[in-house]
């Protein structure tokens, strides 16, 4: 009788062991699935941010590429070039591309937030608002269009001589310049679904 129990024991044990083991492959297929499926996800959404961020990347570089070089009028003559650029943002007239923006002079404002209410990157932001006849102050505000979004950072840098008497070199800030920077660079960094990838851009203007 002993060794009947015996060997009953041993089939439930045995029994016990491949339930063990069928449910440990179980589980571990379930996590490979819940893992390849969190991966399409972040693929998807990493090809989702960089498509918006060719869009936008292309609306900046249509702007800056019919930026005009209005200068203020002072008493004693011509004075700075109708462009702002600062490491954060940027703020320059343009000519309406006719399409989706109302026809004339466009002063377009693009900067970088730093963070959005709703996670821990950013956006870097537009407004577009038309510049009216013999106005000479450009709209200093903050943007609030997205143009390109999830960016954990972002910075932007200018090239060229800010007078006809300085030579051409890298800037931080163009501000009281007597005409329009030869490039602007848009230096970023993307998060892709929890990949973060840099993005370096240049963008030519008018006359260069």
């Amino acid at each position: 009788m002993s060794a009947i129990n015996a060997r009953t024991s041993g089939f439930v044990i045995a029994e016990a062991l491949v339930a063990l083991l069928l449910l440990a492959l179980t589980l571990g297929l379930a996590a490979n699935v819940f893992s390849f499926g969190r991966r399409i996800a972040q693929a998807g959404q990493g090809r989702d941010v960089l498509a918006r961020t060719v869009a936008g990347s292309g609306a900046l570089g249509g702007w800056l590429a019919a930026a005009a070089p209005i200068r203020t009028v002072t008493p004693t003559g011509p004075g700075p070039v109708l462009f702002e650029g600062r490491p954060d943002r940027l703020t320059f007239v343009t000519a309406s591309r006719g399409d989706v923006q109302p026809a004339g002079l466009l002063a377009v404002t693009v900067g970088f937030n730093g963070r959005d209410r709703d996670g821990p990157t950013g956006s870097i932001l537009f407004d577009v608002a038309p510049l009216a006849v013999g106005e000479a102050l450009l709209p200093d505000q903050v943007a609030r269009e997205p143009l390109i979004a999830r960016v954990a950072a972002a910075r932007f840098r200018y090239f060229g001589a800010l007078a006809e008497d300085r030579p051409a070199a890298w800037h931080d800030d163009w501000t009281d310049a007597t005409r329009l920077p030869e490039l602007v660079q848009l230096r970023a960094n993307l998060d892709l679904g929890g990949r973060i990838e840099p993005l370096d851009l240049s963008f030519r203007l008018p006359g260069s």
